[in-house]
């Protein structure tokens, strides 16, 4: 995010950590979202991704009240919070977290302690942000040759990191955020939230698990569709897009992603990376670039534009961009179209 935003967020975490003020929490009342609904009927879950709003959301039913802390169509990686967000989040009864995923929400659950958090990579096996290269944007001995082409020597390596393993935007921390690509990890994250949820509300405990195991059901009926089209394809399934979002989809069904970034959406491209793209585009046979939604599809568009090949969307998941289309139903999209390129 730009540098003028981090004065303010610093206050406002600054802010949070002293606890704000009762004047300014009982400003902001219990109905706002936090710590259960006005009635005190219900469990306050805040989250700041769609598909862990999903998962509460199936888990959780008709008795919890979800606060989203995301805009539908932004880049959820560059949350910002408001006062009344981080207050929020400190009385909730629940928030799942993704450690590293969105620094504005690790500092604003740092503020407070954190007793009310689930955290995601306690609970599923996340990948580690430096094993991307697998399945993901390159290969290591890809990502040693572009880095000797960019003099990575210099202080910065081939996918825009410093010296220190940071980005130029987001720093991601030691995992992968993005593990809702995989069906399986989702039910077992919904699992761990109605155990959470459970705890919380013991009456309901029963309840929370039955609507996790109906919930597992679905995703497993999902991920065995998945299986069986993305089996239909012979090949190594190559797919190049903005940036490495999809790891967890290549590495579960066994998909060659390739990023012309790598997973922060805000690095972008060396002339190298876009020079080493196109003739992996060539050798690969790559028919399609896709771009998402929260990204700006102007470089996916001008790869494509370049090479004579067609840049399509895929929906990254990170916030819902239409009521109409759920988790299951976006995964299938995706899938559809992404076979679709395979053609």
């Amino acid at each position: 995010m730009p540098s003028s935003f981090t004065p303010s967020r610093r206050s406002l975490f600054a802010a949070a950590g002293l606890g704000v003020g009762a004047a300014l929490l009982a400003a902001c009342g219990s109905g706002a979202g936090g710590g259960g609904s006005a009635d005190g009927n219900h469990l306050t879950v805040v989250t700041s991704a769609y598909p862990l709003r999903y998962l509460a959301t199936k888990v959780g039913g008709e008795h919890v009240e979800i606060v989203d802390l995301t805009t539908p169509g932004a880049d959820a990686h560059g949350l910002e919070l408001s006062i009344q967000q981080v207050i929020q989040v400190e009385k909730a009864d629940l928030v799942p977290q993704i450690p590293g995923f969105q620094t504005a929400l690790d500092d604003a659950i740092a503020s407070h302690g954190g007793d009310n958090v689930l955290d995601v990579s306690s609970v599923i096996d996340l990948i580690a942000a430096d094993a991307a290269g697998t399945h993901g944007e390159e290969t290591s001995e890809e990502h040693a040759a572009h880095a000797d082409e960019e003099g990575a020597g210099e202080g910065e390596d081939a996918e825009g990191e410093d010296a220190e393993g940071g980005h130029d935007g987001h720093d991601h921390g030691a995992f992968d955020p993005h593990f809702w690509h995989d069906p399986v990890r989702m039910a077992d994250l919904g699992d761990a939230i109605a155990q959470r949820l459970g705890e919380l509300s013991p009456e309901l405990a029963d309840e929370f698990t039955a609507n996790a195991e109906a919930l597992r059901t679905e995703l497993e009926t999902l991920d065995q569709d998945l299986t069986d089209d993305f089996g239909a394809v012979d090949g190594d399934r190559p797919f190049i897009t903005s940036h490495a979002a999809y790891v967890y989809l290549a590495q579960r069904y066994d998909l060659h992603q390739i990023g012309i970034t790598g997973v922060d959406p805000e690095t972008e491209p060396s002339p190298q990376r876009l020079l080493a793209l196109e003739g992996i585009v060539r050798d690969e046979g790559v028919t399609t670039v896709f771009f998402e939604t929260t990204a700006s599809p102007k470089v996916a568009q001008t790869l494509a534009d370049n090479l004579g090949i067609t840049a399509e969307e895929l929906d990254n998941l990170e916030t819902q961009l239409s009521e109409d289309a759920d988790y299951p139903q976006v995964m299938r999209e995706n899938c559809t179209k992404l076979v679709a390129s395979w053609a």
